[in-house]
């Protein structure tokens, strides 16, 4: 009897473990192949993020640190020519964070919830429809939260 038991909870952690897998690699299979299907017509890499505007967050060294629960990190416009979606990495380590929101403004626009989504992990890749003008990083929703920039890449598509 205590073996049926056994057996349904592995059964049921199995299953649990390849759902999760397949779904996570089905998210970046259809990355992968929205790339593919479209031609890049420009990409931006950020190392040095000097040039972005950061409120609420203090510097220390290569470190910043969020002030208040709504830290924010906004880049540099970049150059617009009606793309039909703009693929984005973010690389960063958040200490004691888990959640990251992202947010992305085409030309004219304003920041705005409906335009953002929020992640977890220090790897994040999206693609969103339209030509991105802007996007903005809230590395975390504490306050007193270390973290650090490594990369930001945006690629264009036609």
């Amino acid at each position: 009897m205590l073996y049926k038991v056994y057996a349904g909870v592995i059964l049921v952690f199995a299953t649990l473990v390849l759902y999760s897998v397949f779904i996570f690699d089905s998210d970046k299979g259809e990355l992968e192949w929205r790339q593919a299907q479209a031609e890049r017509t420009a990409e931006f890499l950020f190392t040095n993020f000097e040039d972005w505007t950061a409120y609420n967050i203090s510097k220390k060294g290569s470190e910043w640190a969020s002030t208040t629960n709504d830290p924010i990190l906004i880049g540099p416009s970049m150059e617009t020519s009606q793309v039909k979606q703009t693929y984005f990495l973010i690389e960063l380590s958040v200490n004691g964070g888990r959640e990251v929101q992202v947010f992305w403004r085409g030309a004219g626009e304003s920041f705005s919830e409906t335009k953002s989504k929020v992640y977890s992990g220090k790897t994040i890749e999206s693609m969103v429809d339209g030509d991105v003008e802007q996007i903005r990083i809230d590395p975390t929703m504490k306050p007193g939260v270390d973290f650090v920039m490594h990369e930001v890449r945006i690629e264009k598509y036609r």
